[in-house]
């Protein structure tokens, strides 16, 4: 397979930059940006390299690269005259390409991941290469069967997926008999879309997903993300806190403390601090609330001993959702940590999420593997001075948040034995709200504004438990995708976990807990249903699955638990307000893609 690389165009949004130079000349992080797009194709494989460019700027190219040996490929050099389009710049490549496959590549999108597997695997017709995007109508967008691609469109105003086109595309030698068929569109360019259209129409178009980064650096804004992105991903390192410079995103860490006669937050907050005072993050802002504690000078003497911590007080117990809404509107960090107080975190561990939500612009939230943590063992061993017992266990609290076809929620891998079955990063339903990395413009854009006029970043209708469910469902529908980080490791003391997931283990489990924890846990499954469970437009398999859990929830509910019948009637006072809630909650996600994510 040979590979091309359009590097023309005249730069105009990145002006003055390009009054002199041409954009792909231009440094991204450590590089000028053309070495990316030969560092792709070298690495998948491709080292027979065509540059197409225009005639101003070649001179510059082949001084910059000449024969490609330095950067491990055989480069040849073709002139456009003018601008005319990108497949118009392509059909210069026909007599380069001489009957072969070839991989197109834009000069100013950068990837960071090896598609030599796609280049051994690719025989004929085209391919193309997505990414789901949070604002699909910025790029071509792809309606996908299978992996056959069944629409193709430029910028839609309502796109039908969120599947964005990226810059990337295989080719047989076909597409030049395509080319000589197409016409200029009205802006007087032949389009790639449209001869990628030619060979969806023959049927012969199929769509591959990124797995890796990929920037689209054709602004000075995607320049410095760009920038970000690859240093992040080359250097996870330069995220510590002997390297805080420019480029170091500001974390603002959320959690909440509460104190009652019956309940004692206050012997986990000298692990939890300590834990969270020695992260090697380079910019982390920390936040204590306490969060309407009967024990009103309980915190007074963690002030002195960690200066490092604003601490803030409410009043009244706001609940989870309401007290971390507080933090939030107290900060203007692009990112929020909500931890539990109940939590031990290794040094790296907001490093390491931070290193994964920058990996991807459309990523909205990350969290990693929640191990337990025996809370007994690590007061005994501080009892007998034992320094070297801490409590950490190699059991699973939670590595994500999984949704069932049957709208069930579960916190995956709970209760298993960590033999390395989750060390693979991998796209997952919701963070668990025990820690979980979400990216403030996210949670701006699923933000709820109530009637006070606040926004409500949690929903406040859940007092406590199944918020982050709901949250994580809100960024589903959004477009905001979320991924699970291994290598974050920390460690939770969860006083009631699930354990099987049998009618019975379930009996067994709710009888543990307190009847007000019953009551919300019953009231939020059904709210989070009226919000995001469409009936009519699920698929057969999820209402029926759904439908039958219900049936099976109301038969548990008359046998073991009639009172919760009594909270109908507070759903119904709620109606209003869930109303308002489905109706501006934003929606660029198809139903097919909140599918994909669900298991049986």
């Amino acid at each position: 397979m040979k590979g091309v690389i359009l590097a023309g165009g005249t730069g105009t949004r990145l002006f003055p930059s390009t009054k002199v130079v041409n954009k792909h000349l231009l440094p991204v992080y450590d590089r000028p940006m053309i070495y990316y797009p030969i560092e792709t194709l070298t690495k998948s494989g491709i080292t027979d390299i065509l540059i197409v460019s225009s005639r101003e700027n070649m001179a510059q190219f082949m001084e910059l690269l000449g024969s490609g040996s330095e950067v491990g490929a055989s480069i040849t050099y073709r002139v456009q005259e003018g601008a005319s389009g990108i497949a118009q710049a392509l059909s210069l490549a026909e007599y380069f390409v001489a009957g072969d496959k070839f991989a197109l590549i834009l000069g100013d999108n950068i990837f960071t991941e090896n598609f030599s597997d796609e280049v051994r695997s690719f025989e004929s017709g085209a391919r193309v290469f997505l990414k789901e995007v949070s604002d699909p109508r910025r790029f071509g967008v792809a309606e996908i069967s299978g992996k056959k691609v069944i629409s193709l469109e430029e910028k839609p105003i309502r796109p039908k997926s969120s599947y964005a086109v990226t810059g990337l595309y295989f080719y047989d030698s076909h597409a030049f008999e395509f080319l000589k068929k197409l016409t200029p569109s009205e802006r007087g360019e032949l389009e790639i879309t449209d001869l990628n259209i030619c060979y969806m129409d023959s049927g012969l178009l199929s769509a591959c997903f990124l797995k890796g980064a990929w920037a689209d650096a054709g602004t000075h804004d995607s320049i410095l993300e760009a920038s970000i992105m690859l240093r992040n991903t080359a250097k996870p390192e330069a995220l510590k806190a002997d390297n805080i410079g420019i480029g170091i995103p500001e974390v603002t860490v959320g959690i909440l403390a509460y104190q009652t006669p019956s309940y004692n937050c206050e012997k986990y907050l000298t692990a939890c601090f300590d834990s969270l005072i020695r992260q090697d993050y380079a910019n982390v802002r920390i936040i204590v609330l306490d969060n309407g504690s009967e024990d009103v000078t309980f915190l007074e003497q963690f002030k002195s001993r960690y200066p490092e911590i604003t601490f803030l007080k409410s009043e009244k117990n706001l609940g989870f959702g309401g007290g971390h809404n507080y933090i939030i509107r107290q900060s203007d960090s692009p990112f929020y940590t909500a931890l539990n107080f109940d939590m031990l975190f290794e040094p790296d561990f907001i490093s390491k999420l931070m290193s994964g939500i920058l990996s991807a612009h459309d990523l909205g939230s990350v969290t990693g593997k929640l191990k337990r943590w025996d809370f007994s063992l690590f007061e005994k061993a501080k009892k007998e001075n034992n320094q070297h017992e801490t409590g950490k266990t190699n059991f699973i609290d939670s590595v994500g948040l999984r949704i069932r076809t049957s709208h069930r929620f579960e916190d995956r891998g709970q209760g298993e034995v960590d033999y390395g079955q989750y060390n693979e990063r991998e796209e997952i339903f919701g963070a668990s709200g025990a820690a979980a990395l979400y990216r403030r413009v996210a949670l701006d854009n699923v933000a709820f504004v109530n009637d006070k006029g606040e926004k409500e970043y949690f929903d406040e209708l859940f007092f406590m438990y199944k918020e982050d469910i709901d949250l994580a469902y809100r960024l589903q529908w959004a477009g905001w995708r979320s991924r699970y980080i291994p290598d974050a490791i920390a460690y939770h003391d969860r006083t009631v976990s699930q354990k099987g997931s049998g009618l019975w283990n379930i009996v067994k489990n709710r009888s543990h807990k307190s009847r007000h924890v019953n009551e919300w846990s019953f009231v939020n499954q059904e709210i989070i249903l009226r919000k995001h469970f469409l009936d009519q437009n699920f698929s057969s398999q999820v209402k029926a699955a759904t439908r039958w859990y219900n049936f099976k929830s109301f038969v548990y509910i008359l046998l073991f638990e009639p009172h919760l019948l009594r909270q109908y009637r507070r759903l119904s006072d709620m109606s209003d307000q869930i109303e308002k809630r489905v109706v501006r909650m934003p929606r660029q996600t198809s139903i097919a893609r909140i599918e994909s994510l669900m298991e049986d």
